[in-house]
């Protein structure tokens, strides 16, 4: 194992770490479009009803992708600093820590699924669809989390192109089994919505076995050495897990908020949120390309000690971020319509939709230096500083301004809440990320140096 981001081109080194993911984010991203396309077939229904699991998915991805974020930290931080035993005993207990992750998110989903649903504005014609996906969504939990955590960590070794075919091979197992499963083809039995959850776990679930494949034939990062000090390997993990668990839920919990904002304006508008969240998972990929590449860079950079270069990777993501989002927002806002309309005839759901497309795209870029922002911070060992990002967007902005704004001015007032949002977290983001930058250039302030080589 060799730290092969400190050497070379920044934005060559960006752009490989980037491309693969942005393919692979796009297979994931036509995932949950190809479910919402399947199951709007049977209708407006049972699309409300699945639209109402996404933030559920948002929670499960965001607690996993919290665990990844801490072990990619770490993981990057050692290997710029030529500590490779450490490295392999921090994936293998990352990735035992996912498994007990799996079982926690099970148990609580259980148990909580109507009060939870319930709070979402989910009403007696859909809660019990919601349960038919959900039941076996929650079953195959382990599988969700297990590669989310594996990719993270191939990440932070400089392999982007790995977890960005497992992401493809995941979304064409789940494109392949959706029709099979929820309309009955080739003598399966009929499921509607609990095909597309089962098409689901069984994705995920090959995806998970070629991880663990990758891990222990490829790269030999799996060890079963070092087990006496698991404990302190899930320390290091959640002191940045921990905050960016936390940061990443304020995501889905604000989702979480707006559907139940949105579902006062009728089940079909839930629907059409519900594609238009789907549409600008898609818009934003490159953003969330970006978050995966930046924060293994800064990692070994960090860890080598060279700042320069993370500086240098810095200002060539914002150059980015801001000729890619004010593109993308001008094409949505001319196509709003088409795209909608691909999903959904219904008027009031095309409705819901079209707004939101034409509101919040514009600003994507403000959105895209907070994923920068947040990411980094993690990737430095600063954690709480990255949750003070999050925070801004979601707790302090977003969910107070969308239920005023949409008490003020309806459902148009709920997007502009999110758009505040964003113009606020970037402001935040970029003036925390420039002011831990310049402490550990004075004071050289990594976590992960002189601590036990165990």
């Amino acid at each position: 194992m060799k730290a092969r981001l400190t050497e070379g081109p920044v934005g060559r080194n960006l752009w490989e770490l980037m491309a693969p993911m942005m393919i692979g984010l796009l297979a994931m991203i036509s995932f949950g479009l190809v479910d919402a396309w399947f199951v709007s077939r049977l209708g407006p229904l049972p699309l409300a009803a699945v639209s109402y699991t996404q933030p559920v998915g948002f929670v499960v991805a965001a607690m996993a992708l919290g665990v990844g974020v801490g072990a990619s930290s770490v993981i990057a931080r050692l290997l710029g600093q030529g500590a490779r035993r450490r490295v392999r005993r921090i994936a293998t207990h990352a990735f035992l820590l996912s498994g007990l992750l799996g079982v926690v998110l099970l148990a609580v989903g259980w148990f909580f699924m109507d009060f939870i649903f319930g709070l979402m504005g989910a009403d007696e014609t859909t809660m019990p669809l919601v349960r038919d996906y959900m039941e076996i969504y929650l079953v195959g939990l382990i599988f969700v989390v297990g590669p989310v955590i594996g990719g993270s960590i191939l990440r932070a070794l400089g392999d982007a192109k790995s977890p960005g075919l497992l992401l493809t091979l995941t979304a064409l197992v789940n494109a392949v089994l959706d029709p099979i499963l929820i309309f009955g083809l080739f003598g399966f039995p009929r499921m509607e919505v609990q095909g597309a959850a089962l098409a689901t776990v069984i994705a995920n679930l090959v995806s998970l076995t070629a991880m663990l494949m990758i891990g222990i034939r490829r790269d030999k990062f799996l060890t079963l050495r070092g087990m006496k000090l698991i404990l302190d390997s899930w320390k290091r993990i959640l002191h940045v897990g921990l905050s960016a668990t936390a940061s990443g839920l304020m995501a889905p919990l604000t989702s979480a908020f707006v559907t139940a904002m949105v579902a006062r304006f009728g089940q079909t508008a839930v629907a059409g949120f519900g594609v238009g969240v789907r549409t600008e998972a898609l818009a934003i990929l490159p953003f969330m390309a970006l978050g995966a590449a930046i924060g293994p860079f800064v990692g070994q950079n960090a860890g080598a000690e060279r700042m320069d270069r993370v500086r240098a990777a810095h200002n060539w993501c914002l150059r980015f971020v801001c000729f890619y989002g004010l593109g993308v927002a001008a094409l949505l806002t001319i196509f709003a319509e088409p795209i909608v309309g691909f999903f959904t005839q219904d008027e009031g759901a095309v409705r819901a939709a079209v707004t939101q497309l034409r509101i919040l795209p514009w600003t994507y870029c403000l959105l895209g230096v907070t994923v920068i922002s947040n990411t980094s911070l993690n990737a430095l060992g600063k954690p709480l500083a990255a949750m003070v990002v999050s925070l801004c967007r979601t707790l302090l902005a977003y969910m107070p301004l969308s239920w005023l704004l949409g008490l003020l001015f309806g459902l148009i007032g709920v997007f502009f809440g999110g758009a505040l949002g964003n113009l606020l977290s970037a402001a935040v983001g970029l003036t925390l990320l420039r002011r831990g930058l310049r402490q550990i250039e004075r004071d050289g302030a990594l976590p992960e140096r002189n601590r036990g080589a165990g």
